[in-house]
């Protein structure tokens, strides 16, 4: 607190009056500013002392604060060393009590897979067994057949026809062209080819040739990898030798879908405009116009049936 300039002023007018430097008159005069200036000195320092005293109470209340705060600073750290010993305990008897099952089980799953292996190579072993003994049983009735077969065959069917080659004996049409089928059923895949194949050199113009000639293609379209080529000649072979077939519309709509799956995409389109042409209500007219909004062409006039 800064004193006032009257407070100066009286301050220097005691010194002087001290120091009788002032006259008489203006002695009497000041005595009572001096008494006065007496009672402002002493009230001032009664308010330094109350000032003082209340800065001390605030001080000595803020360290009480402060000390508080460092007491429960310290309680509160030391409440969380506690916590995090026994969160240390708790997980390390946690991992003491599952390391057991867990050891036990990953051994029960290893054993499993073990035993799973095992059994798939039983199951393989047993596999292939059965495969032997299903060709075993499939020679065993093709022998079976042959022997039953009576020496003489009919002429359309063990004999050869007009050009072609010889028929090996106990061969007949019917049982040659149910081996194969029976074979293509069963995805015996290269058996049922030559026994198709072995059917149409044999028995070219017989009933079930065009069927043949199809089930050939057929499985070059379903060979791993798939034999478009072979299998889009298979099918216009039928279509070519065969147009009054029932099997016609069928090997022409796959010859279709072979030349589209090889990339062959306009001669695709042409052989299903042809299609849709000549066979406009068979069941796969729906698919072949499908075929070609797939190929993104329209379904136009064709180069008409094939004689």
């Amino acid at each position: 607190m800064r004193p006032s300039r009257g407070f100066l002023t009286l301050l220097g007018l005691t010194i002087l009056l001290a120091a009788g430097l002032l006259p008489p008159s203006l002695m009497a005069q000041k005595r009572e500013d001096f008494i006065a200036l007496q009672r402002d000195v002493a009230q001032l320092q009664d308010q330094i002392k109350q000032m003082q005293t209340e800065q001390n109470q605030k001080l000595a209340a803020l360290q009480t604060l402060i000390q508080q705060a460092l007491d429960n600073s310290t309680k509160v750290n030391a409440e969380m060393v506690s916590l995090q010993n026994s969160l240390r305990t708790g997980l390390a008897e946690q991992q003491n009590r599952t390391a057991a099952p867990l050891a036990t089980l990953n051994n029960k799953v290893n054993q499993v897979s073990e035993d799973v292996g095992a059994i798939k190579e039983n199951v393989a072993d047993v596999e292939n067994r059965l495969t032997k003994l299903d060709s075993k049983l499939s020679d065993i009735s093709t022998a079976v057949r042959t022997l039953s077969t009576p020496p003489p065959a009919p002429p359309t069917q063990t004999t050869a026809q007009a050009g072609g080659p010889a028929i090996p004996p106990g061969v007949t049409a019917e049982s040659l062209f149910e081996n194969g089928r029976r074979d293509y059923a069963s995805a015996k895949d290269d058996l049922a080819m030559q026994e198709f194949a072995d059917y149409v050199k044999y028995f070219p113009k017989s009933e079930n040739a065009p069927d043949a000639m199809y089930y050939q293609g057929m499985i070059y379209d379903r060979a791993k990898p798939p034999q478009y080529d072979d299998a889009i000649q298979a099918f216009d072979a039928v279509v070519e030798r065969y147009p009054e077939n029932p099997k016609t519309p069928e090997a022409q709509y796959m010859k279709g879908v072979d030349l589209m799956k090889s990339g062959r995409k306009p001669e695709a389109a042409a052989e299903f405009r042809d299609f849709l042409k000549t066979y406009p209500n068979h069941p796969n007219a729906g698919k072949a116009q499908a075929h070609l909004r797939e190929l993104g062409v329209a379904a136009g006039p064709g180069r008409g049936k094939k004689k």
